[in-house]
């Protein structure tokens, strides 16, 4: 294996530590009413699923994840459109009333995602395989 194929497939693991943080956070704000890492985890991965779905403004500084073939390979792999769509719905829930017992229930689902993207990014990681023609056209609009 090459440097550059070991570089590449970290940005696997990347994603999957990531995906990681965000569960994370949720699960200290389901499972011990913790807040103090929810906001911060979800305002960057509404910002990020937003900009991987074309729905917003390019952010002036550079955001790492889901700018990479890997990234958006795996996003693509895990999410249809419509589940991207719904993620942000979720996210933009939990951060308008964090307070709210619904909101904690909508946390769960958002878990359930993540951890799916997670296990996919790690799966990659461990079984990458050769660019798909949709993501490389998406990586093409993107850059």
């Amino acid at each position: 294996m090459t440097p550059m194929d070991l570089q590449d497939r970290a940005q696997y693991l990347s994603l999957a530590l990531f995906s990681q943080k965000v569960v994370s956070a949720l699960m200290e704000y389901v499972d011990k009413d913790k807040s103090t890492k929810l906001k911060p985890s979800l305002r960057e991965a509404l910002v990020l699923l937003q900009q991987a779905s074309g729905s917003s403004a390019p952010s002036r500084r550079k955001v790492a994840t889901f700018t990479s073939y890997e990234h958006l390979r795996t996003l693509e792999e895990v999410w249809k459109p419509r589940e991207r769509a719904e993620a942000i719905k979720m996210i933009q829930a939990i951060l308008r009333a964090t307070k709210s017992q619904k909101a904690k229930l909508v946390a769960e689902k958002l878990i359930a995602l993540f951890s799916e993207l997670q296990n996919q990014a790690l799966w990659n990681f461990e079984q990458p395989k050769p660019v798909s023609q949709k993501v490389m056209q998406r990586l093409c609009q993107l850059a």
